[in-house]
């Protein structure tokens, strides 16, 4: 693939993924443009939503193009399309590179702190009141960060697998 093949592609799934597909956006920190409003200047992952639009459009550029982001590569929210265009191709002539990263991210171990954090806090406030509504107030309001932190655990554990089919039937 040349680079313009790259850069086009990078610039349709950008466009796939935007809350506000083709409007105008600045191509030097086109990534804050994921949001809508945008956001400023390397903004994008200062909010929730920011974070899980620019993950996911990162997820769906390594499945597009077989390759895996470093994690030094996915910190840097700074990437112009030109830029972002060169490091995907530097990924995709790193095929070795790629298949070694996604190894370690399957063999990587959920770890579940906040779970038990959680189910911990929960206990400790049942046997303290000896009531089931204090408990109950408490889940209520963890809820949605635990369904945010567990989804996002299933999400890339779905994501790491489909990768890794996909470098592998890219090597044979």
């Amino acid at each position: 693939m040349t680079q313009v093949e790259i850069g086009n592609k990078i610039l349709e799934l950008f466009n796939k993924k935007r809350e506000k597909a083709n409007t105008k956006f600045d191509e030097s920190h086109f990534l804050d443009y994921l949001t809508f409003p945008p956001k400023n200047k390397g903004q994008i992952k200062n909010s929730f939503k920011g974070v899980r639009k620019y993950y996911r459009f990162m997820d769906s550029l390594e499945i597009e193009f077989s390759i895996c982001f470093t994690l030094s590569d996915l910190d840097n929210p700074y990437y112009s399309v030109e830029q972002l265009t060169k490091k995907v191709q530097e990924r995709i002539n790193k095929r070795k590179g790629n298949l070694i990263i996604i190894k370690q991210r399957i063999a990587e171990k959920d770890k579940y702190y906040f779970e038990f954090l959680l189910i911990l806090i929960l206990t400790t406030a049942f046997f303290i009141f000896k009531t089931y509504w204090i408990p109950l107030l408490i889940a209520i309001i963890f809820s949605p960060i635990f369904y945010w932190i567990t989804m996002s655990k299933i999400n890339n554990r779905k994501h790491n697998k489909e990768l890794y089919k996909k470098i592998i039937n890219g090597k044979l």
